[in-house]
């Protein structure tokens, strides 16, 4: 069964392509912008919602005007691709508010609303599908492949790997840092999976361990953290105090101001390696991945913030929902509430909440000697319902667990941090 994904290359445009590219983009926005006003206008002067036909032909006339007549220097496909994002938008917001009802922002603000765009913003795109006639060229054995737009000409892209089909639409993109990337529409066939090593696994997400995970087969393994957010924030103090004392709009300012935008994208990059590499292990070696529901936007507002967002959870547990379901595995989410790190893996006893300093305890009822995380996975694998199914096949992964001693289980964690709790 063929699959619709994505197909991104670097592009390296000339000068005079990056300002044809530039004036695309402005026309593009300026396409986006005038469809919110004009739906804006007509709910609040005539309560009406006109369709995408009407102001589809309504925008076609108005850039004929003398005064818009740099609309015409473009091509006309992007335009309409625009306008058709837009009704997206607005489609998808009236969908939700009737599903979920409004929900505002700290501003008041409807959530999802679709919003003006500015010319500030670092991130600029324009598709082109099939109707605009563009053609991708790529000679055998070469390290670049071009493609040609209308009223743009051919921009050269580096060859990494071959287009499987022929693309639907391709859209150009120019991101905060100064790059350009073009990214195809193509069909292409699934991979095939690979082959599962365990059964089932357990995932206890965190901060000083990245992920902790505890296998069918009784083995276990631990994740560290990249921290790339931290490791680069003496640089960016640097880069922010340099900025504050350019000048607003000067060339010094926008080079700052690159320079880093390509931090931050160097370090958004090496979060989605480590979050897309454990991922494609995860997913790959086992027949079901169990995770634990975790309320990223609640903990951003804490003062772990910053190392929430540096531990990229969201990325690494929907790439693993996307490949369980490509390659036909099961990936199941736990309930929010479940105490995952209050209960006793091996009796069961719940001895409540406990500091985050303590990353190791005994059990005062079975006298099991318990590592936080490990624990944590290990009953994460029981409420997804694994752990008593593998059990019930000769696998006693309890068992194992408890007789791995207290010294091994330390060493492994790398900690010496011990509580009695009674």
């Amino acid at each position: 069964m063929e699959t619709v994904r994505r197909y991104n290359y670097r592009a390296y445009p000339t000068r005079d392509q990056r300002m044809a590219l530039s004036r695309l983009f402005g026309a593009c926005r300026y396409a986006w912008n005038w469809y919110v006003r004009q739906r804006l206008t007509d709910w609040n002067f005539n309560r009406s919602r006109p369709s995408y036909a009407e102001l589809g032909a309504k925008f076609n006339r108005t850039k004929t005007e003398k005064a818009l007549e740099w609309l015409t220097k473009v091509s006309a496909v992007p335009l309409a691709q625009s306008l058709l994002q837009c009704e997206k938008a607005y489609s998808a917001f009236f969908r939700y508010v009737e599903k979920h009802g409004c929900h505002l922002d700290h501003k008041g603000r409807p959530l999802g609303y679709p919003r003006f765009k500015s010319r500030h913003c670092g991130e600029q795109s324009a598709t082109f599908t099939t109707s605009a006639r563009f053609h991708v060229r790529h000679e055998r054995n070469a390290r670049w492949m071009f493609l040609e737009l209308p009223k743009i000409g051919e921009v050269k892209l580096r060859w990494s790997r071959d287009l499987p089909s022929r693309p639907s639409s391709v859209t150009l993109m120019r991101h905060a840092d100064g790059t350009y990337e073009a990214s195809f529409v193509v069909k292409t066939e699934p991979k095939p999976a690979p082959k599962p090593r365990h059964d089932a696994c357990g995932i206890d997400m965190g901060l000083e361990s990245l992920a902790s995970i505890v296998y069918s087969d009784g083995t276990r393994e631990k994740v560290a953290p990249l921290r790339a957010l931290r490791k680069a924030e003496r640089r960016l103090r640097r880069l922010n105090k340099e900025l504050s004392r350019r000048k607003r709009g000067s060339n010094n300012y926008s080079k700052t101001r690159a320079a880093k935008a390509r931090l931050y994208v160097r370090i958004g990059a090496q979060r989605r390696d480590l979050a897309y590499q454990l991922a494609s292990r995860v997913a790959g070696e086992n027949q079901a991945v169990a995770m634990e529901t975790l309320c990223v936007k609640g903990l951003m507002r804490t003062r772990m913030g910053k190392s929430v967002a540096d531990a990229a959870w969201s990325t690494f547990t929907d790439r693993v929902d996307m490949l369980c379901a490509q390659w036909g595995r099961r990936a199941i989410h736990i309930d929010r509430w479940c105490p995952s790190s209050q209960v006793c893996s091996q009796c069961g006893r719940k001895d409540g909440p406990k500091p985050l300093n303590v990353r190791e305890w005994e059990c005062p009822n079975c006298g099991a000697f318990l590592d936080r995380d490990w624990n944590a996975a290990l009953n994460i694998l029981d409420a997804a319902g694994l752990a008593e199914s593998l059990n019930a096949r000769g696998g006693d992964v309890r068992r194992r667990l408890a007789q791995a001693g207290r010294d091994a289980i330390a060493r492994e964690a790398g900690t010496h941090r011990t509580a009695r709790l009674h």
